[in-house]
C-alpha cells in the first residue's frame, strides 16, 4: 500500500485557487489501501482476490451547485487539473439549481487518528487466512445433516487525507475486517438454512475471536428442521437484538437522514419535537464507538464523529446531517457524510445506530406474553422512508402463556413504523451491537445496528 506523503502545507494553494474561481466551498480526498477477498463453497474456493488501490477526488460547491472530479496521481499537476474540473462541473450544476446556500465554516484542525491493529492484517500470509477459514468450515459439520456451507470474508486497510477550504486537514488510517457464513441442513427431503456475520475494525484478531461463527450458525440451521411455518395474526412479539437494530436501521433510521427529510420523502419531515414513540424509546447515532464497525471518528466532510440523539424519551429532537443539509436546515453537522470511495460523493449515512436499552430482562418480558412470539434475526425484507416496512425473521420461538416453546419458521413481520415505535412496551437492559454493510444510491458502506430484546404489542405476522 502506496503512504501518502502530502501535509496540509502542500495544499494550501487550492484555497487560493478556490478564491480565484468563486468557490465557495471544497473538500478533498485522497486514499490509499488494500483489500483481501475468500469466497469458500463447502471448503472450497471459489474465488481469491487481493487488490491495492489509490485516488483522489475533489468535491466543490458555488451557488447551489456541486461538482466531483476523480484522480489518480498525488502531484501538484494532477490535483490542480482535477480541482479545476471540479470547479466547472459545480459552475454548470449551479445554472440549474433552485436555491443558494452557504456551507456553514468548520473547525480549523490538523488531526491524525488511526484505528489500531493487535494483529496486522498484513502480517498474515494469504495462505495462513485460508487456512483458518477452513478450519472454520469444518467446525459447522457437526451433523451428517449439514450438506453446505459457504464463507465469504473481505479485510481491509487504508490510509485516508481529507482538506477543505476552512483549512481543515485529517489524516486517517483505518482497517477491518467482515465474515460471513451460511450453513444448510438437510433431513428427509426437507432443507434449512441459516446466515450469521461478524466482523469489526481492527487486525487480524477479529478474524480469530469469530472462530464459533460455524457451530452457532450450524445449530441454528439444524434447529430450523424441527420448526412449524408461521401462522399468521395479530401477536405480541420480542425483537431480539438483531432485530430490533435492523428495524431501528432500516424501518426508522434512514427516515431521520436529513437529506430525505429535506426532500419531503421521510415519514419524519414534519415530526420535529413531536411525540413519535413510547417514553422509552430513545434511539441514537454514535459514531464514536470505538469497537463498532460504524466507528467514524471523522467523516468524510472531516467533520468529528458523534453521539446523535435523534429520538429521545420518545421525543424526535434531532436528524443525521452533513455539512449541506446542516447548512439548509441551519443546524451543526452531525459527522454522518459518508462515501464509499473516494469516487462517490458523501451522503447523509448512519454510522452505529441503536435503541436505546431499558432495565428489563428477558425471561421478565416473556412472562408478559400471553401468545406471541421471539422473534430472532432476519432473512430479508423491505423498508420505505414514508414508513412501511416487511422483515423476514430468521427464525422464531412460540410464546405460550409466558414459556417459551416451539421454534417457528417463515414468519415475517409488517406495520407501519411510527405505529410500531408507539407499541414498545418493555425494553431489556442487555443489548448487543450487529456489523453490516448499509447500501444508499449505490453506495455501501460499514455500519452498526443493535438494541435490546424490544417487546412490541399487536404485531401483523405474516405466514403460511
Amino acid at each position: 500500500m502506496e503512504q501518502i506523503s502530502l501535509d496540509r502545507e502542500d495544499l494550501h494553494f487550492l484555497r487560493d485557487m478556490a478564491k480565484q474561481q468563486s468557490i465557495q466551498y471544497f473538500n478533498i480526498r485522497f486514499a490509499s489501501g488494500q483489500t483481501t477477498l475468500f469466497s469458500l463453497l463447502n471448503g472450497i474456493s471459489k474465488s481469491s482476490n487481493s487488490g491495492i488501490g489509490k485516488g483522489f477526488s475533489v468535491q466543490a460547491y458555488t451557488n447551489g451547485g456541486w461538482g466531483l472530479a476523480v484522480g489518480e496521481e498525488f502531484t501538484k499537476a494532477s490535483i490542480e487539473s482535477v480541482f479545476n474540473k471540479a470547479c466547472k462541473l459545480a459552475k454548470f450544476s449551479a445554472k440549474f439549481s433552485k436555491g443558494n446556500y452557504e456551507i456553514n465554516p468548520t473547525s480549523n484542525n490538523k488531526i491524525f487518528h488511526e484505528i489500531k491493529q493487535k494483529i496486522p492484517l498484513q502480517s498474515i500470509s494469504l495462505d495462513e487466512k485460508m487456512r483458518f477459514l477452513l478450519e472454520i468450515e469444518k467446525d459447522a459439520h457437526i451433523d451428517s445433516k449439514i450438506v453446505s456451507t459457504h464463507i465469504n470474508y473481505s479485510d481491509g486497510e487504508s490510509e485516508k487525507i481529507s482538506y477543505n477550504n476552512f483549512d481543515h486537514f485529517i489524516r486517517r488510517k483505518e482497517s477491518g475486517l467482515l465474515l460471513n457464513m451460511q450453513v444448510i441442513a438437510k433431513q428427509n427431503g426437507k432443507q434449512e438454512g441459516y446466515f450469521l456475520n461478524k466482523g469489526g475494525l481492527g487486525g487480524y484478531e477479529i478474524l480469530q475471536k469469530s472462530q464459533n461463527i460455524a457451530t452457532e450458525t450450524a445449530k441454528n440451521a439444524l434447529e430450523l428442521l424441527d420448526a412449524k411455518p408461521a401462522k399468521p395474526g395479530k401477536f405480541d412479539i420480542i425483537m431480539d437484538p438483531s432485530l430490533s437494530g435492523t428495524f431501528v436501521h432500516e424501518a426508522f433510521g434512514h427516515a431521520a437522514e436529513a437529506d430525505g427529510v429535506i426532500a419531503g420523502e421521510s415519514i419524519l419531515a414534519d415530526k420535529m419535537k413531536k411525540k413519535i414513540g413510547k417514553d422509552i424509546v430513545t434511539i441514537i447515532d454514535d459514531g464514536t464507538i470505538e469497537d463498532q464497525f460504524g466507528f467514524t471518528p471523522f467523516d468524510d466532510e472531516g467533520i468529528n464523529g458523534q453521539k446523535t440523539v435523534i429520538v429521545k424519551d420518545g421525543v424526535l429532537v434531532g436528524f443525521m446531517h452533513n455539512l449541506e443539509t446542516a447548512s439548509k436546515m441551519g443546524v451543526e453537522p452531525t459527522g454522518n457524510a459518508r462515501a464509499m470511495n473516494i469516487s462517490s460523493s458523501p451522503l447523509v449515512r448512519m454510522t452505529n445506530i441503536y435503541l436505546k436499552p431499558g432495565n428489563a430482562t428477558l425471561d421478565e418480558m416473556i412472562e408478559e406474553v400471553k401468545n406471541g412470539l421471539l422473534c430472532v434475526g432476519w432473512n430479508y425484507g423491505y423498508c420505505e422512508i414514508t414508513g412501511q416496512f416487511m422483515f423476514k425473521m430468521a427464525k422464531a420461538y412460540l410464546i405460550e402463556n409466558g414459556e417459551k416453546t416451539q421454534v417457528i419458521k417463515d414468519a415475517a413481520i409488517s406495520g407501519l413504523t411510527l405505529s410500531v415505535l408507539k407499541r414498545i412496551s418493555m425494553l431489556s437492559k442487555d443489548y448487543e451491537m450487529d456489523p453490516g454493510h448499509c447500501g444508499k444510491e449505490g453506495q455501501s458502506v460499514s455500519v452498526g445496528s443493535g438494541g435490546p430484546y424490544t417487546l412490541i404489542k399487536d404485531m401483523v405476522i405474516g405466514g403460511q
